[in-house]
């Protein structure tokens, strides 16, 4: 019992240092959270420029804390770690789709494969707000675009049939194919009343025309007859 102080005092030290560590591996995923929600805004928002530095940003973060807490495998793989990956995958995705180019891999953005996939099964969500948002600007083909990339996101996300265990995506993935069932719903309805609203503008202009025609008909000869007039 003679080194009980000496045991005890090691582990107090131990348990401070992570105590330490892990206040600031949380104020730095709430960073993380906040510039991958500020990124995702600024898509929203016609703002790729800025959404792709606070892509940069939040991936930055990201890596700096990792670093710093390699030596705690057990915040690493906490919940507030694998919260803000979801959403700094979530954010580097989603600016790809709306950029139009290839998508991020995990270990270019620096998440787990786990927190990637969780992340690419929220950003259907996404897609179908920024649907909304072309469908509200009466864009038939953004909007038939959009759908098309939510139903190859949905169709991929259902392929992967794995225990809540080893990676929770069950709820992912019934959240993304309600949301699309959703969307197809909207879209078939915008489209019948984006048919409708071109036919009866075209019926409009046709009646327009014939009217334009007739009151130059008319103004022409005034409607009377010319011959009697001058004889």
């Amino acid at each position: 019992m003679k080194n009980l102080d000496e045991v005890s005092s090691k582990i107090e030290k131990m348990l401070n240092e992570k105590d330490s560590m892990r206040e600031f591996a949380l104020k730095k995923c709430r960073d993380i959270i906040r510039t991958s929600r500020k990124c995702i805004r600024n898509i929203h928002n016609g703002e790729m420029d800025t959404a792709a530095d606070m892509a940069a940003e939040a991936i930055k973060i990201n890596k700096e804390l990792k670093k710093k807490i390699k030596d705690h495998p057990d915040l690493l793989t906490s919940g507030y770690m694998e919260n803000a990956s979801q959403e700094l995958a979530e954010a580097n995705i989603f600016l790809a789709i709306c950029g139009g180019g290839d998508l991020p891999s995990p270990e270019d953005i620096g998440v787990t494969y786990t927190s990637y996939l969780l992340g690419l099964g929220d950003t259907v969500g996404e897609l179908r707000r920024m649907g909304i948002d072309y469908m509200k600007n009466g864009d038939v083909d953004e909007v038939e675009k959009i759908l098309g990339q939510m139903e190859d996101i949905c169709e991929k996300l259902m392929e992967f049939d794995y225990p809540s265990g080893l990676v929770p995506i069950k709820r992912k993935q019934d959240v993304a194919k309600k949301l699309l069932e959703q969307m197809r719903g909207d879209f078939v309805i915008f489209k019948k009343n984006k048919d409708f609203e071109e036919k009866i503008e075209l019926l409009l202009k046709n009646v327009g025309k014939k009217d334009k025609r007739e009151k130059k008909k008319k103004d022409d000869d005034f409607g009377l007859d010319v011959d009697s007039v001058w004889g």
